[in-house]
C-alpha cells in the first residue's frame, strides 16, 4: 500500500466503475415504481413492495458477499473477480427488468419485476461491495482516501445523471409505454455494464493490501461491527437520508405528470438540474470538509437539502422555474451526501482495523451497501404507501380520469414534505458521530 498520491489515470479508471453504480442506484428508484403503476397497472402499494422486497432481501446477502470477497485469494486479487462477474450479470438482468412480457397480467408483472429486480440487485452487490471496499486498501493517507472517493463519487454523480435524467428522456423519446422502457433498458443497461467492466480492466495493475485471511465467524463479525459506534451512527444517519432522497426521486414522475401536467421528459429535466447541481458542488464540499471537518460540513449540507425539499411545495404548472431552482438547492446538498459519508466510511474502516486488529473492508462495506439498498428500497415503498393511502389510481389517463384533490396532496407529501421531515431525523443521529 502507498502513502504517495496515486496517478490521476488510476483514479479515473477506477472511478469510471461508479458510472455503472450511479446508473443502477438511481434508474429503478426514478422509474420502476412509476413503470409498475402507470404502465403495468400494478396497484401503488403492491408496486412499492415489488421495489422494496428484493433490496430488503439483499440486506441479508450483502454482508456475506463482502465477507467472501475479504477471504478470496486469486491471481486477479480478492476484489476484481467480483467486479467482472457483477458487470456481466448486470447487463442481462437490467435489460430484462424493463422488458416485461406483454402477455402477463398486472399480478404477473408484480412477480416478474420483483424477481428480476432481485437478480439485478444481486448483480449490483457482486460489483459494488468489493468496489466500495477498495479505497481503504489503496492508501494509508486519509487525505488521499478523500481524493480517491471524490473521484469515484464524481463519476457516481455523472452516472446518477444518466440514470435519473437521461433514462426518463430516453423513455419519452422512444414514445413511452412498454416500447419506450424497453428501448431505454438496452441503452442504459449497456452503459452500466461497460462502465463496470472498464473498472475491472483499469484496476488490473493496481496493488492493493491483501492481509492474511480472517477466519472470524459471521456471528462475531456482526458483534464487532455493532460495537463500532462511529460506523453504526454514520450508517444509520446515511440510510435515513437515502430514504428521504429515494422518496423524492420515486415521486418525481408523479409530480411531473399530475401536478405539472407533463411527461417523462420533464422528469429528466428536473433530475438533470438536481444531479447537475450535485456535480458542480463537489469542489465546494471538498474544500469545506478540509477547512471545517467532514461531519460539520455534512451537517450543513443536509440542512440545505431539507430547505430545498420544503421549497418544492411551490411547484406548479405555472412555476417551473421555481421548482427547478429548489431542485438545484436539493442537488447542492445531495452532492455532499454523495461524497462526505463515503470519505467518512474510509475513516470508520481504519478505526475498525485499529480497534479490532482485523482487516474487514469487504464485510464492513457489505453492511454499508445493505443499509444503502434498504434506504433506496424504502423510498419507493414510502412513496407507494403514501399514494395508496391518498387514493391514487394508476394506469389511467390523467386527462380522462384526473386524480382526486386528496391524491394530488399525497403526491406533494411524498415529493416534498416526507423528505424534508426525514433529513432532520438523520441529523439527530449524525450529531453523535465523533470520529471527525
Amino acid at each position: 500500500m502507498t502513502l504517495s498520491r496515486l496517478p490521476t489515470r488510476t483514479l479515473i479508471g477506477y472511478g469510471i466503475g461508479s458510472l455503472g453504480t450511479g446508473i443502477f442506484s438511481t434508474t429503478p428508484g426514478v422509474l420502476l415504481l412509476y413503470f409498475l403503476t402507470d404502465t403495468l397497472a400494478v396497484p401503488a402499494a403492491l408496486a412499492g413492495i415489488a421495489v422494496f422486497l428484493p433490496k430488503a432481501l439483499d440486506v441479508i446477502a450483502d454482508p456475506f458477499v463482502g465477507l467472501v470477497s475479504d477471504r478470496t485469494r486469486s491471481r486477479y486479487g480478492r476484489r476484481r473477480p467480483y467486479l467482472l462477474a457483477g458487470a456481466l450479470l448486470m447487463f442481462f438482468t437490467y435489460v430484462f427488468l424493463f422488458n416485461v412480457p406483454a402477455s402477463v397480467s398486472s399480478s404477473g408483472a408484480f412477480w416478474y419485476v420483483a424477481g428480476m429486480f432481485a437478480l439485478s440487485s444481486f448483480s449490483y452487490s457482486l460489483f459494488s461491495i468489493p468496489y466500495v471496499a477498495m479505497p481503504a486498501e489503496m492508501s494509508d493517507d486519509p487525505a488521499e482516501r478523500v481524493r480517491i472517493v471524490s473521484w469515484r463519487m464524481g463519476f457516481a454523480l455523472i452516472g446518477a445523471v444518466i440514470g435519473s435524467a437521461v433514462a426518463p428522456l430516453l423513455v419519452g423519446s422512444f414514445g413511452g409505454g412498454r416500447s419506450g422502457y424497453a428501448a431505454m433498458s438496452w441503452i442504459v443497461g449497456g452503459a452500466t455494464a461497460v462502465a463496470m467492466f472498464w473498472a475491472y480492466c483499469a484496476t488490473r495493475g493496481l496493488r492493493l493490501a491483501e492481509p492474511p485471511v480472517d477466519t472470524t465467524s459471521m456471528r462475531e463479525q456482526f458483534s464487532l461491527i455493532f460495537r463500532n459506534r462511529p460506523f453504526v451512527t454514520l450508517a444509520a444517519s446515511y440510510m435515513v437520508q437515502i430514504v428521504a432522497i429515494a422518496t423524492l426521486i420515486a415521486s418525481a414522475p408523479y409530480f411531473s405528470a399530475h401536478i405539472m401536467g407533463a411527461d417523462e421528459t420533464l422528469v429528466g429535466q428536473m433530475l438533470l438540474v438536481l444531479m447537475g447541481a450535485a456535480v458542480l458542488s463537489l469542489p465546494l464540499w471538498n474544500y469545506l470538509s478540509r477547512r471545517f471537518g467532514k461531519r460539520d460540513t455534512y451537517f450543513i449540507a443536509m440542512l440545505l437539502l431539507a430547505c430545498g425539499a420544503l421549497g418544492l411545495l411551490t411547484g406548479s404548472a405555472q412555476s417551473v422555474v421555481s421548482l427547478l431552482a429548489f431542485l438545484g438547492l436539493v442537488g447542492v446538498g445531495f452532492g455532499a451526501q454523495q461524497v462526505l459519508p463515503f470519505a467518512m466510511l474510509t475513516d470508520v474502516i481504519r478505526y475498525d482495523t485499529d480497534t479490532t486488529g482485523l482487516r474487514r473492508e469487504g464485510f464492513i462495506c457489505g453492511v454499508w451497501v445493505a443499509a444503502e439498498k434498504l434506504g433506496l428500497a424504502m423510498g419507493p415503498l414510502v412513496a407507494g404507501m403514501i399514494l395508496q393511502m391518498s387514493g391514487f389510481i394508476g394506469g389511467v389517463s390523467r386527462d380522462e380520469y384526473p386524480q382526486t384533490a386528496q391524491a394530488l396532496e399525497g403526491i406533494r407529501i411524498a415529493f416534498a414534505i416526507a423528505p424534508a421531515l426525514l433529513v432532520p431525523m438523520s441529523l439527530a443521529l449524525l450529531r453523535r458521530y465523533r470520529l471527525n
